[in-house]
């Protein structure tokens, strides 16, 4: 098990199995890109844990903070409110350093009241504590199905807005 923490002290990564440069990375990036198998990301404050990241492979880029995933399991809480949503998806791109993360290839997630969601890609900027996307999407709650041509979930007030072109998905 390998482990690096940041000086600031607010996360932890943890790397199953180093398996050295990837050939699909050319040699003069070699040195500075980590190729890992069975990744897991957390970054906590206090006692809580506000983002959990679970990936089957990935590329690390530490002189940027970026990491390019595959095989991608996420489950983000908002510390303030305790909402939370989770996602997982075929490809992402995760920005260690801001939490910020883009998704990409099949696309399903789940928020903390259990709004389901499903898009082509998604993005989350942590900063300002909204889950977006401006693709097709499909929402599943309580009261039926719908589509949209886009999202946003607001985390922190747990509020869920379809965009553009919404109707309601009826069966048969």
């Amino acid at each position: 098990m390998f482990g690096v923490q940041p000086a600031r002290g607010l996360a932890l990564v943890a790397f199953a199995a180093l398996i050295g440069p990837s050939p699909a990375v050319s040699a003069s990036d070699a040195a500075s890109v980590l190729e890992v198998t069975g990744m897991t990301f957390v970054r906590s404050r206090d006692s809580v844990s506000e983002l959990v990241v679970r990936a089957r492979y990935g590329l690390l880029w530490p002189d940027t903070d970026v990491a390019k995933l595959e095989g991608v399991q996420a489950v983000f809480t908002n510390e303030d409110s305790g909402r939370r949503f989770e996602m997982s998806c075929d490809r992402a791109e995760l920005d260690v350093e801001t939490n910020d993360i883009k998704a990409e290839g099949n696309v399903q997630g789940v928020t903390s009241d259990g709004r389901s969601y499903s898009a082509p890609w998604v993005r989350y900027e942590h900063e300002e504590g909204v889950l977006y996307s401006d693709a097709p999407v499909v929402m599943v709650d309580d009261t039926g199905t719908f589509r949209g041509d886009g999202f946003r979930f607001l985390v922190q007030e747990g509020r869920f807005r379809l965009l553009g072109n919404v109707r309601v998905v009826q069966s048969p």
